[in-house]
């Protein structure tokens, strides 16, 4: 998914920065790219490589997970990743 944001970043925000975080809260991964680039109002599908949003979304179904867009053009793009975990079982216990 940070590879697929990024990537997107690059391509197509015009960003002069971005921010990327990693956390994981109470069952849950999340991922989530922030960048002060163009932002959109809708996103159009990219040609290609296969690092666009719906990408990324069905990568995430296949997990459980969501991804959650928000943008405006002027005001940058925020792409959040979110999955379910399981909580860690020990051999034995």
């Amino acid at each position: 998914m940070a590879q697929g944001a990024l990537a997107n970043v690059r391509d197509h925000a015009g960003a002069a920065g971005a921010t990327v975080t990693l956390s994981y809260l109470d069952g849950e991964v999340t991922l989530d790219v922030f960048d002060d680039g163009a932002g959109f109002a809708e996103p159009a599908p990219a040609p290609g490589r296969g690092y666009g949003l719906r990408a990324m979304r069905d990568r995430l179904e296949e997990v459980g997970g969501v991804l959650i867009v928000e943008s405006a053009p002027g005001e940058g793009t925020a792409v959040g990743a979110r999955i379910p975990v399981r909580p860690y079982e020990r051999a034995g216990a």
